[in-house]
């Protein structure tokens, strides 16, 4: 059983405060073991018809044997088809055959891709195809959009990255453009959470290392966003201490010859930082960090994780300077010497140097002079609505791009 402490930073008196704190209907399971209780998990929820979601390498693995040995094979469907960044066509194709198999839930076996196809399954399945009405979008400065109202079908999700994708109600799909679109709906977040230290077994180093850095993210991002509440705060500060601790076991004392990570050690840590960053940015929301990878990763055509991994250093060098007491609640979190941004950075990055991902944006094969695009791209993010830096043009956002590249 792990121990869980929060440290709480002391803040203004109570009688000074006001924030509204939403959490979502949900049911963490996690332990050796717990991907074997995800057919009673299920069936608790009212499924019977499950429709499982996965990539190809997932379905061949064993622990995926283990998940689909719980439920009645003829009552099953299983999609495999899972690209990089959850295209918008694939998931309407996976919802036309849940609807033609009768399924009543979803489960996504995978990391953020998977669980993000799995979300617009479920979105297609209550509103019809034309779901792309329902993204959300910043004006003046503002988000604008809408949740569906029609009831979701329930999700259960046993994540097999860091990604923390399965936690939160957002998610984004990818036009044929290239184009990531985003999405938020309450409805949608998993119901409930299977987290078996196994998933990460197999994971190999650089992958690892990517999704790190995706969940270090979301603990910065959820520090410094202008949406932070001190509820937000503390998951923000105990899942950063967590994933630390679960990195250094993980990659200590060095990769292994076949490129992954040592054994399971620090999986428990991984896997609890990784839904407690999630968690504060359910509230706190993500912003310029997230931005960029949001629109920069389909048209490297790279990971997620990856290009995290990439702009981390980047994004807080831009921001940390404008919120230094931010600064200092993710220093305290990290063990970093300082709050520096040099110093948070040294420590942040460490697992990518040692995964060996690649370390500019020209080494992803963009032109220079593409920047500028992507910046426009960039700049129509709700999520910098956030930022605890004001961005008032593209140019801001270029400028960080020519950093990187």
């Amino acid at each position: 059983m792990l121990g869980l402490t929060f440290h709480a930073r002391r803040g203004p008196p109570m009688s000074s405060m006001s924030f509204v704190h939403a959490f979502p209907r949900q049911r963490l399971v996690l332990g050796a073991g717990a991907i074997d209780r995800t057919a009673g998990e299920a069936a608790a929820e009212g499924i019977r018809r499950p429709f499982i979601v996965c990539s190809a390498r997932g379905r061949r693995s064993a622990l995926f044997a283990r998940l689909a040995g719980g439920f009645d094979p003829r009552a099953v469907t299983v999609w495999d088809d899972v690209p990089l960044h959850a295209p918008l066509s694939t998931a309407l194709r996976a919802a036309a055959l849940a609807t033609r198999d009768g399924c009543d839930g979803i489960v996504a076996f995978g990391g953020g891709s998977v669980s993000d196809l799995a979300k617009g399954v479920a979105l297609a399945l209550a509103e019809g195809g034309d779901i792309e009405r329902f993204a959300l979008r910043r004006e003046d400065g503002r988000i604008v959009g809408q949740p569906g109202t029609a009831p979701k079908v329930p999700l259960l999700a046993i994540p097999t990255t860091l990604s923390g994708a399965e936690v939160t109600p957002g998610f984004s799909l990818t036009r044929e453009d290239m184009y990531k679109v985003l999405f938020r709906d309450p409805q949608l977040a998993a119901r409930v959470l299977v987290l078996d230290p196994a998933a990460l077994d197999d994971i190999p180093a650089p992958v690892l290392a990517g999704s790190l850095a995706n969940a270090l993210a979301h603990g910065c991002e959820a520090l410094y966003s202008t949406a932070r509440t001190p509820v937000s705060d503390l998951f923000a500060r105990e899942g950063l201490a967590r994933l630390m601790a679960g990195a250094d076991a993980r990659f200590h004392p060095r990769l292994d010859a076949a490129g992954t990570a040592g054994a399971a050690d620090g999986a428990d840590d991984l896997l609890l930082g990784s839904y407690l960053v999630a968690a504060a940015i359910i509230n706190a929301r993500t912003a310029l960090h997230h931005a960029t990878c949001h629109k920069l990763a389909p048209v490297l055509g790279a990971s997620h994780g990856e290009v995290n991994a990439l702009v981390l250093p980047h994004a807080l060098a831009f921001n940390l300077p404008a919120c230094p007491a931010a600064a200092a609640d993710i220093a305290g979190a990290i063990g970093a010497p300082d709050a520096s941004v040099e110093a948070l950075v040294e420590r942040l990055d460490r697992y990518r140097r040692q995964a060996g991902l690649r370390r500019s944006l020209r080494e992803f094969g963009i032109a220079r002079s593409a920047l500028a695009e992507v910046a426009q791209r960039i700049h129509a993010e709700p999520g910098l609505a956030f930022n605890p830096r004001p961005i008032e043009s593209a140019e801001q956002i270029e400028a960080m791009l020519q950093q990187a590249w």
